[in-house]
């Protein structure tokens, strides 16, 4: 009988993304599921937090975008856990490479449904959250599969958490051409690269919180974006560093802990 929350897990798998909302429903969502590498090992992270959840069904899989190391483990994760839909941008299959072939062969023999999303749409989220697509239209926009990246915007108890997936201009440019949109959490678009523009990104949505999901290996190619979020008055932690992040919005607030690193904080 414990107070409704909501989890927000940014795993640690390398340079990959995975992360796993508890909503306040009870329901879990996974927003992307992949690493480069070998995806056996990150299923198996993405899968030893789920069980330690007491989680064996996952209620819905969002796919932000066709890169491999956004999507690449979950065929080896559907061989564990049921999965009520896949959700994906309108281009997602456009490109017919292997891979992506393969992925869409995985989800339809475990008999998931694929459904698209686009801005506008609105998630199954339970009466006190939300969650929203921002991006990309529903046509997509012309540039990378990085530009046409889901972007979510989840918001409970007055609190929201933003994940763009590997947002990157143009379609970047289209998402801050919109009024402005105050978010307490950012996940840092493409493991933050410096494409994405995390200065006028963080001006424009002026989190108090970033978080970057990459390799420990490749934290000092980042530095110049940890430090401009840093001048916009945000706290950042890499998941290279900090090990798994999870940020918990309830009654008290948010507040936000890395798993390995000795850093944590209470927006209240």
């Amino acid at each position: 009988h414990h107070e409704p929350r909501l989890d927000c897990t940014f795993l640690s798998v390398g340079h990959g993304l995975a992360v796993v909302v508890r909503l306040p429903s009870g329901q879990t969502m996974l927003y992307d599921a992949g690493r480069f590498g070998p995806p056996a090992a990150g299923a198996q992270s993405i899968a030893a937090c789920l069980w330690s959840q007491g989680t064996p069904h996952l209620d819905a899989v969002v796919l932000s975008h066709a890169d491999a190391d956004h999507y690449n483990t979950l065929p080896e994760l559907l061989k564990r856990f049921s999965v009520g839909v896949v959700y994906v941008s309108p281009v997602m299959f456009e490109d017919d490479g292997r891979a992506l072939l393969a992925l869409r062969d995985a989800i339809r023999a475990a008999d998931v449904p694929i459904r698209e999303i686009h801005a506008g749409d609105r998630l199954q989220a339970g009466d006190d959250c939300r969650i929203e697509v921002l991006h990309p239209p529903r046509r997509g926009v012309l540039g990378s599969d990085n530009a046409n990246s889901i972007t979510l915007v989840i918001e409970y108890r007055n609190r929201r958490l933003l994940l763009p997936g590997d947002l990157e201009s143009p379609g970047l440019n289209d998402v801050m051409a919109e009024e402005p949109l105050d978010c307490d959490l950012l996940l840092a678009p493409h493991h933050g690269s410096n494409r994405s523009n995390p200065a006028g990104l963080a001006a424009w949505c002026t989190p108090e919180w970033v978080v970057i999901s990459g390799s420990q290996n490749s934290r000092s190619r980042y530095e110049a974006t940890e430090a401009a979020y840093r001048r916009a008055d945000a706290r950042v932690l890499h998941t290279g560093e900090a090990g798994a992040v999870r940020a918990t919005i309830d009654s008290t607030g948010l507040s936000v802990r890395g798993f390995l690193q000795d850093k944590a904080g209470r927006k209240e």
